[in-house]
């Protein structure tokens, strides 16, 4: 850290001498950061998850309504 220097009237931000950029170097901010995108990963996933069910589903319904027909003009 020692390419860092404190930000004036602020505990928590640094700036990176090489390329002038703020850092910040609160860990309670980093975990609360990834958390965060932890969560977001989680739904993401589970509206992914829910997309693939209704698609199979659907397939199933429809492979039901094809067999139903068949069945029906079996039956005439």
């Amino acid at each position: 850290m020692s390419d860092y220097i404190k930000v004036k009237d602020n505990k928590i931000l640094l700036r990176d001498q090489r390329s002038n950029a703020i850092v910040n170097d609160s860990k309670y901010e980093y975990e609360k950061y990834m958390r965060l995108k932890k969560q977001k990963e989680n739904e993401v996933n589970r509206v992914k998850n829910l997309e693939d069910e209704i698609s199979n589903i659907k397939d199933d319904v429809d492979e039901i309504k094809n067999l139903l027909k068949t069945f029906i003009e079996k039956l005439q």
